[in-house]
């Protein structure tokens, strides 16, 4: 059966012209010398139906790699590090990827140059797709649009043997790679707390005169989902350069859009070790806010400035390049120093800052366009999680920091709701809601449930699940505005109208 699993996935790589006829003997070699064969027991061509990925193929091969005693142990993290080393007898030299890239760009556009680089990345699968597919996404319709819904499956969940496994492992001061942003991170072979990273492939780019890196994410929450990266470890900070950066991404990436992460704990996001930023060919929900109040800056005259109808307070700039990133730098450094105590706004405690903003660029109908989310990360008694941050009434459906991603309407919610969620809506439908109390699981969901249900009368028992989806969508929206600095009540509005003024 190995046999057949080899010539199955060297005609996978022939198709998607991974490699050549001429490349067909060399790469039978590499995957039995990884399998420890010594030859492919006369193996026939294989001649049934391909797969579009070569997911399934290759867990046939780690399979058996596992039975052989050839990973080190046999955990979902082990299996994946040999898939991914037996993939990358496929993939191309970074410096051939790079070349092809550049040629392509220079020759067709760059529209042309990131289709053929994303098509790679999922030729050699380093981008997951048949994992990302297992994720539940919808949609739910709000006061602010339609937001988009999605419960993460993607990533496969560590198995206790794992989390003993990881448990015996010795802190060390010099790790390698330092983090997973890295730049070290091409071809890393992978480890139980690393991922594998022998078929990640990034392009090298400027931005503001200093070099970063383009990649993919292997798991991609939307179309075209890449990650651009500083060349050097250093933490997130959003500074004047961090607009310049963004603006030249677009400028060069037009058709992408980019942003970036608050640089705070509980605003940012989950890696703050390593400066970086979030792309991709995807319209969010915030793209489409409209405008509820426009007003001027007199030091920026060709500069608009927007308040824009969204759950979290947003600041929308547009007009040329170079004069929009010293506008937004101003909306930072103003920010930065900003005080309300009136609606708990506080700029720092001491020495340690809370106001920052996370910013995305787009280059949208001919113009540059800036939309900058006002963010606080300071905590109380009363508040631990953050007194702009997921209320504990909300936590059964995100407790979770709202990073990039979810400010700009994608909420990514934890796999367990799908469990969760089956088991409610069939005690719901059976009119039993009060043994949710009882389960350790739905307890946390009873209040919530309680919150909604009587407002559906009449229900029938296949509208259940229907209905739960609806209100995870509401709830994520009321999450959202609890992590807005300016509520949408009269108060949170004046108070919005009075930071306006001192720009």
């Amino acid at each position: 059966m190995i046999y057949s699993n080899i010539e199955e996935l060297i005609s996978y790589a022939l198709k998607n012209k991974l490699i050549e006829k001429e490349d067909v003997i060399w790469a039978r070699n590499g995957i039995l010398a990884l399998l420890n064969l010594s030859d492919n027991n006369s193996a026939a061509p294989y001649k049934g139906p391909l797969p579009d990925n070569p997911g399934e193929i290759l867990a046939d091969i780690s399979f058996y790699a596992a039975e052989n005693g050839l990973l080190e142990a046999d955990t979902s993290t082990y299996r994946e590090i040999f898939e991914t080393s037996v993939m990358s007898v496929f993939t191309q030299r970074p410096s051939d990827v790079t070349k092809i890239f550049y040629e392509t760009w220079r020759e067709h556009g760059i529209k042309k140059a990131t289709d053929a680089f994303y098509k790679y990345c999922r030729k050699i699968y380093y981008i997951k797709t048949d994992r990302v597919a297992k994720n539940i996404t919808w949609k739910v319709a709000t006061e602010y649009g339609k937001i988009d819904m999605t419960i993460n499956l993607s990533k496969p969940e560590k198995d206790p043997k794992e989390i003993a496994l990881q448990g015996k492992i010795q802190p060390s001061s010099s790790v390698y790679p330092k983090c997973l942003l890295c730049k070290e991170n091409v071809g890393y072979k992978g480890r139980l707390n690393h991922p594998a990273r022998q078929t990640l492939r990034v392009i090298p780019i400027k931005l503001n005169g200093k070099k970063w890196y383009f990649q993919y994410s292997p798991y991609v929450y939307y179309n075209e989902h890449s990650i651009v990266f500083c060349e050097d470890h250093r933490p997130m900070k959003i500074t004047p350069d961090t607009f310049k950066n963004l603006l030249d991404f677009v400028e060069q990436f037009p058709h992408y859009f980019i942003g970036s992460n608050a640089d705070l704990p509980i605003v940012g996001g989950s890696i703050l070790s390593h400066d970086h930023y979030q792309a991709g060919r995807y319209v969010f929900p915030m793209e489409k806010a409209p405008s509820v109040k426009r007003f001027r800056v007199k030091k920026f005259p060709k500069i608009s400035f927007d308040i824009i109808c969204w759950p979290l307070s947003v600041l929308r700039l547009r007009g040329p390049k170079a004069q929009l990133a010293k506008a937004a730098a101003h909306v930072l450094n103003v920010w930065q120093k900003y005080d309300d105590p009136s609606v708990d706004i506080l700029h720092a405690s001491g020495k340690t800052p809370h106001n920052t903003v996370t910013p995305i660029a787009r280059f949208k109908d001919g113009s540059y366009e800036m939309d900058l989310v006002l963010r606080n990360n300071r905590t109380t008694k009363e508040f631990p999680w953050g007194v702009f941050h997921s209320r504990p009434e909300f936590h059964n459906i995100k407790r979770e920091n709202i990073g990039l991603i979810e400010a700009l309407g994608m909420a990514i919610l934890p796999g367990r709701l799908k469990n969760e969620m089956a088991q409610a809506a069939s005690l719901i439908a059976a009119g039993k809601t009060e043994k949710m109390k009882d389960l350790s699981s739905l307890a946390q969901h009873y209040n919530w449930v309680q919150s909604f249900i009587k407002d559906y009368k009449g229900f029938k028992a296949e509208d259940v699940p229907e209905i739960l989806l609806e209100e995870i969508g509401r709830t994520f929206v009321k999450v959202l505005a609890s992590c807005g600095v300016f509520k949408h009540d009269a108060k949170g509005k004046e108070a919005f109208l009075r930071f306006i003024d001192k720009l």
